[in-house]
């Protein structure tokens, strides 16, 4: 009897986990994991920071603090440590600055993010901008639903498309573009977790990504490269060859392309067959036909840096980005966590040159 009650529990286990981890699988999550029906279960109000109920019978404030009662978990939300190819909402919390040159200067959280609105997680609308740079889309509109369907469907990360697009102002926001093309890994972003982003482990992504950014930044997406836009479109067999040939500031030869691929650095890999391709060991440099994409530079959710970005742009330096140790609001871990776990070469200039290679003649020390 002890032996079948001991494999009873674990069967009950295995199954109590498969349903946590599978709650947007297959269709429709189960309602009352974000709705409550009367704010109200075993005599105790489900949200009792809001006893009047929410918007959508939501059991947290709103669509965002209700994704985030869980995803804040795997990552998304944790201090700064959620390592995902997408980024860690906190980062829109903090606010750095510095003196340089007898100028003040910031890296203000506003600029590190998308503003998901988030009472609950202390995330305001962006303070900065009204709408989406580009684009129409309402600051005051935005949050974790403005991307992803939260019922559902089989696109990347439950991204909307052209068949529907998020709820917004009492109907639907229309989206030009269908969702991406790509393969990612677990949504658990943190410490030793399968969705720790990393030069082998990281997400895959095919084609789509920039066009799918145009839906809400339309004007941002003009491949005239006379003009102020970075393109968005094929390498091309120089900057191909550029990428895989660069290893670092050190080393700008060496590299293989078999091996050459920079979690920092991403690009769409069009010919990739997600069918069989492997997102835990992707390690392949691109090809002339592969494409620069938004993602390349920016991360989809939030980064410690202004406007989103991989890397501190505002440097020349990787040692030198914000925030620092003289920073005003820095805390420790801050300054730990803000380029994951990657490594570099002591010397190792902005990561454009991944692509561009503009370092060649610069020498170990320089800091002009």
């Amino acid at each position: 009897m002890k032996t079948f009650i001991k494999i009873a529990l674990v069967l009950a286990l295995g199954l109590s986990a498969s349903s946590v981890l599978a709650f947007h699988d297959a269709g429709v999550a189960y309602c009352a994991g974000c709705h409550t029906m009367h704010n109200s279960q075993n005599g105790a109000l489900v949200d009792a920071a809001h006893p009047a109920g929410n918007e959508y019978l939501l059991n947290a404030g709103n669509g965002t603090d209700t994704c985030l009662r869980c995803h804040a978990g795997y990552g998304q939300f944790k201090n700064g440590e959620g390592f995902g190819p997408g980024g860690d909402y906190y980062w829109v919390t903090r606010t750095f600055s510095w003196v340089s040159r007898g100028a003040t200067l910031s890296s203000p959280g506003d600029s590190h993010g998308h503003n998901v609105i988030s009472p609950a997680r202390g995330i305001a609308q962006d303070a900065t901008l009204a709408n989406a740079p580009g684009g129409t889309f309402l600051s005051s509109r935005l949050g974790c639903t403005s991307c992803h369907d939260p019922h559902g469907n089989q696109n990347f990360r439950l991204l909307y498309g052209t068949q529907l697009g998020p709820k917004y102002d009492g109907t639907r926001y229309s989206f030009a573009y269908p969702a991406p093309l790509a393969l990612g890994n677990s949504r658990n972003t943190y410490g030793t977790q399968p969705g720790v982003e990393t030069n082998t482990d990281h997400t895959i992504y095919k084609s789509g990504m920039s066009n799918w950014c145009a839906n809400c930044h339309t004007a941002l997406h003009d491949n005239n490269t006379t003009n102020f836009v970075h393109p968005t479109r094929a390498m091309g067999s120089t900057i191909a060859a550029t990428y895989n040939a660069y290893v670092s500031s050190d080393d700008l030869s060496s590299g293989d392309a078999a091996t050459s691929y920079w979690g920092l650095v991403p690009f769409e890999a069009v010919n990739v067959d997600l069918a069989t391709a492997d997102p835990a060991n992707y390690t392949q440099g691109p090809t002339g036909q592969d494409e620069v994409m938004c993602l390349s530079c920016h991360r989809a959710h939030a980064s410690p840096f202004n406007d989103i970005a991989r890397w501190d742009m505002s440097v020349n330096l990787i040692s030198l980005s914000h925030p620092l140790t003289t920073d005003v609001g820095f805390i420790q871990t801050d300054v730990d966590r803000k380029y994951y776990n990657y490594t570099f070469v002591a010397n190792q200039r902005s990561l454009c040159n991944k692509c561009h290679v503009k370092d060649e003649f610069d020498h170990a020390g320089a800091t002009h």
